[in-house]
């Protein structure tokens, strides 16, 4: 499939690990322009790439693991917060998307969440303890990514009508995914089109190109952000719902153009929520409404009846 590199590096504002808030309020209109004209975000944070890479290589080593196994660590089997997101391991094929017709994706994860970070609840962080490289690096991108998704928040805040509430992005109901796509047995469609159920994603850099954005005007591109330090922020369908549309969804999927028999790829991307027990709010330029459901609410909504579609 040919689809046109978007080339991002060296194109974005560039914002630095020590001066994250700083220099993401001076880059503001840059990336509220992206926001207008692209349907998603672009920063390039120099040494971001390395630390991601060294993270999802220590997961794909755990995957690989047989004593301490993933497996013992499986989500079912964690414990959970009930006003937070779903953490812990989800095996190989364990996923199959609306579009996928009952194909699962040639990937297993792991939810690394605020709340698994915390051991919230006992026990919640235990995989990280039997795997501590990976708890450790895991650890530090996600305090980096969730400081990141609050600042492109709070640009995008900015861009909504006076009244709007701050977003209040939970640690705890956040969740790190971090990816490894394997034995793909001649597949080119790794990830279906979709978007995301939270209020923001950050997209890192993965270790192959492969992931495809489309932009406001109907085409479709491939930002080129593999082994860089490029992060791209996604608006998912809580905010496009809390904005009464004013932004939507950013669409994307995953295919790839490979040779190897082996060829594996590994990926990761920040899921940030506000607490599932916060009301829903929407806001125009008439005003503001606060819901009577819950931002739980609406992902149990978004689930209900998945796999009948």
């Amino acid at each position: 499939m040919d689809v046109t590199p978007m080339r991002l590096s060296g194109v974005v504002p560039s914002v630095r690990l020590g001066e994250l808030r700083t220099d993401m309020h001076s880059a503001a209109k840059e990336i509220e322009t992206q926001l207008t004209d692209w349907g998603f975000m672009s920063v390039e944070v120099p040494g971001i790439g390395a630390r991601v890479e060294a993270m999802m290589n220590s997961f794909e080593a755990a995957c690989a693991s047989a004593d301490p196994s993933l497996a013992d660590f499986e989500y079912t089997a964690v414990p959970q917060l009930s006003n937070g997101g779903t953490h812990g391991f989800f095996p190989y094929l364990s996923e199959i998307p609306r579009l996928a017709k009952g194909v699962p994706d040639p990937k297993e994860f792991i939810h690394v969440s605020g709340a698994m970070l915390a051991d919230q609840p006992a026990g919640a962080g235990a995989v990280l303890a039997a795997f501590p490289e990976f708890g450790e690096r895991a650890a530090e991108v996600f305090d980096t990514a969730f400081t990141l998704i609050s600042l492109f928040g709070e640009v995008i805040r900015g861009m909504m009508p006076e009244g709007t509430p701050e977003f209040g992005l939970s640690r705890d109901a956040t969740n790190l995914r971090v990816i490894h796509y394997r034995d793909l047995d001649g597949r080119e469609v790794l990830a279906h089109e979709h978007s995301g159920i939270q209020f923001l994603g950050l997209q890192l850099p993965p270790s192959d190109q492969g992931l495809q954005y489309i932009l406001h005007d109907g085409t479709w591109v491939e930002p080129v952000i593999a082994k860089s330090d490029v992060v791209l922020c996604n608006i998912g369908r809580m905010l496009s719902s809390a904005s009464r549309g004013r932004f939507r969804p950013s669409t994307h999927r995953v295919h790839c153009t490979y040779t190897e028999t082996d060829y594996e790829r590994l990926s990761s991307v920040l899921f940030a929520y506000p607490p599932h027990k916060a009301p829903q709010w929407q806001i125009s330029d008439e005003g503001l409404t606060v819901l009577d459901e819950t931002w739980g609410d609406f992902i149990a909504n978004r689930f209900r009846g998945l796999g009948n579609e």
